[in-house]
C-alpha cells in the first residue's frame, strides 16, 4: 500500500525489533521497480534488536548492502541508520548536499562504511548541523584512514574534512584511540555542543581530555582548542587522571551548561568546579561561565556544597537539573528549590524501552525462504 506512493514521502520512520522486519521493509524499497523519493526529506530506520558491540553482523543472509529509491532522495536533510546498513555508494547518503543531521549507530566493523566512503558523505554534507557517531562511523583503525591520491584529482584527499556548519557532535562508545583518530580528522569551527560516552573497555582517557584541551591553529587563525569553543558539554564514562580533568576545565571558559553522568565519572569531574582554579590566567574558579548543571548520580550533600560554594564565589548556577535516582532527600530538595532558580527532576529514558517484543521467535532461515 505504501510502496506505490514512494514519490510523495516526505519523511519515513521505521522502528523495529528485529532484523528481518527490517530486511523487509528495506528490499522492498530496493526492488527495481521503486522509483526515486524525490520530495524525502527525512529518513529515520531503527533496529533495536541487537545493539551489542560486535566485530560481525549477525545476520549474514540479510548482510547486503542494498540501495534504495533507485539511489536518488535528494531532498533529504535528515538521516537516522539506527543497526541498518545500506549501500554507502548511493548518490542520496554519499552526495547528500541538503544533509543537516545524520546520525549513524550500532554499525559492525564488516557493515561499516570505509573510510573513503565516509570521507565522501562528509565532505559532501556542507550544510551538516549535527553529527551522531554511536558505535559507528568508518571501517578499520585510524591509521587506516586515508585515501590513495587519483592522478588529476583533488590534492587535498586526505586533509580534515572540513565541518564548518556543524554546531552539534555526539561521540560514543569508541575507544580512545578512535575517538581521538575522529577529533584530528575533522575541523569543526562552528561547534558548540559535545557529547562523549566513550567505549568503557578502555581503561583510561588521558590522552582524549588532552586533545579535546591542544591549542590548533588552520589556516591563519588564532590557535584555539576544540574544548574553549565548546558552550555544553555532556561526560560519561571517562576514567581518567585529576591533572586531564584539570586540563580540560582549563579551557571551558565559555561552557554555559555541564551535563555529567556520574555512575561512570569519578565525583571530581562534579567537585572540581566548586573549587578555586589552579591554573594561571583562566580565572578564580572553574566554569567561569556555568550557569546550569545536569547530573545523573551524586548526592544531595555533594550538590548543596557545590551551589553554595558557587554562590559564594560569585558565579552562582541558575538551573539545576538532577536524575531521581540521585540521593537527594526532602530536606535537600527543600533547600535546592530556594538556592536555585530552577530545579527539577528528570529520568533517563531508554528509547529501546518503546519497542515492543515479538510475541514468537522468528527463525531466520524460515523467514528467508518465504520471500
Amino acid at each position: 500500500m505504501l510502496i506505490p506512493h514512494i514519490h510523495r514521502w516526505r519523511t519515513i520512520e521505521v522502528l523495529v525489533s528485529e532484523y528481518h522486519y527490517m530486511y523487509a521493509f528495506l528490499s522492498a524499497i530496493s526492488d527495481p521497480s521503486v522509483p526515486a523519493a524525490p520530495q524525502l526529506t527525512t529518513l529515520e530506520l531503527y533496529d533495536y534488536g541487537d545493539t551489542d558491540n560486535r566485530d560481525t553482523f549477525q545476520h549474514p543472509r540479510m548482510a547486503k548492502h542494498l540501495t534504495l529509491f533507485a539511489g536518488s532522495a535528494p531532498l533529504l536533510t535528515k538521516i537516522v541508520l539506527w543497526g541498518v546498513h545500506v549501500d554507502w555508494d548511493q548518490p542520496w547518503v554519499a552526495s547528500a548536499s541538503n544533509l543537516t543531521d545524520l546520525e549513524l549507530a550500532h554499525h559492525t566493523e564488516d557493515v561499516r562504511p570505509s573510510w573513503a566512503q565516509f570521507s565522501t558523505i562528509l565532505r559532501s554534507a556542507s550544510v551538516l548541523q549535527r553529527l551522531n557517531l554511536h558505535q559507528s562511523g568508518p571501517s578499520g583503525e585510524p591509521p587506516a584512514w586515508s585515501i590513495e591520491p587519483t592522478p588529476g584529482g583533488p590534492v587535498d584527499v586526505n586533509a580534515p574534512i572540513q565541518l564548518v556548519r556543524v554546531t552539534d557532535f555526539i561521540l560514543a562508545c569508541h575507544t580512545q584511540a578512535r575517538s581521538i583518530g575522529l577529533l584530528r580528522k575533522f575541523y569543526l569551527p562552528a561547534l558548540k555542543h559535545l557529547t562523549l560516552d566513550p567505549d568503557l573497555l578502555d581503561n583510561h582517557f588521558d590522552d582524549l581530555l588532552r586533545e579535546l584541551a591542544r591549542p590548533v591553529s588552520p589556516g591563519q587563525e588564532q590557535p584555539r582548542s576544540l574544548a574553549s569553543r565548546l558552550e555544553s558539554l555532556k561526560l560519561s564514562g571517562l576514567p581518567c587522571h585529576m591533572e586531564c580533568v584539570e586540563t580540560l576545565y582549563g579551557e571551558l571558559q565559555n561552557l554555559g551548561l555541564l551535563n555529567l553522568s556520574l555512575h561512570f565519572l569519578d565525583p571530581y569531574f562534579l567537585d572540581i568546579i566548586s573549587t578555586p582554579c589552579t591554573l594561571p590566567g583562566r580565572g578564580d574558579i572553574w566554569l567561569p561561565r556555568l550557569t546550569t548543571l545536569r547530573v545523573s548520580g551524586g548526592s544531595g550533600i555533594a550538590l548543596r556544597k557545590l551551589i553554595l560554594q558557587r554562590k559564594e564565589a560569585g558565579v552562582p548556577l541558575s538551573s539545576l537539573y538532577v536524575d531521581r535516582d540521585c540521593e537527594v532527600d526532602d530536606e535537600d530538595v527543600d533547600w535546592l528549590k530556594v538556592n536555585v532558580g530552577t530545579f527539577e527532576f528528570f529520568e533517563d529514558s531508554d528509547v529501546e524501552d518503546d519497542i515492543v517484543d515479538s510475541d514468537e521467535d522468528v527463525d531466520e532461515d524460515e523467514w528467508l525462504d518465504l520471500e
